[in-house]
């Protein structure tokens, strides 16, 4: 029995998008599995730069869980003790937010966080 491959030209633009299409997470599941690999400042930070993008109502949602995380300047800023306290729900819950009001919240991210985990 022989096995006939076809070639790479042939196939290659409907395999590529195929893998793609099965390995594509949604940006909140991806923000979810990114902190559960990543040391606490990391976490505060990738939670700072999702919070300053997110509506009041969020924010005060997430005080209800974690408390006080407005500086002096009135900036959203989790401490790294308080991003461990956010459940990944509410993680997901802020990402889908901070991505439906800023769009370009998803290469922000994706820059700032290369190379932080393998």
């Amino acid at each position: 029995m022989t096995i006939d491959f076809a070639s790479d030209t042939e196939h290659a633009p409907s395999v590529k998008e195929a893998a793609s299409l099965h390995q594509a997470v949604p940006f909140p599941q991806t923000i979810s599995s990114l902190l559960l690999r990543s040391d606490p400042q990391q976490c505060a930070d990738l939670i700072n730069q999702l919070l300053v993008n997110v509506s009041p109502e969020m924010l005060t949602s997430l005080a209800g869980s974690i408390g006080d995380f407005i500086d002096a300047q009135g900036q959203p800023r989790v401490t790294p003790e308080q991003a461990g306290q956010i459940p990944p729900a509410q993680v997901e819950e802020i990402a889908a937010t901070a991505e439906q009001h800023h769009p370009g919240v998803v290469e922000q991210i994706q820059s700032h966080t290369l190379g932080w985990v393998s």
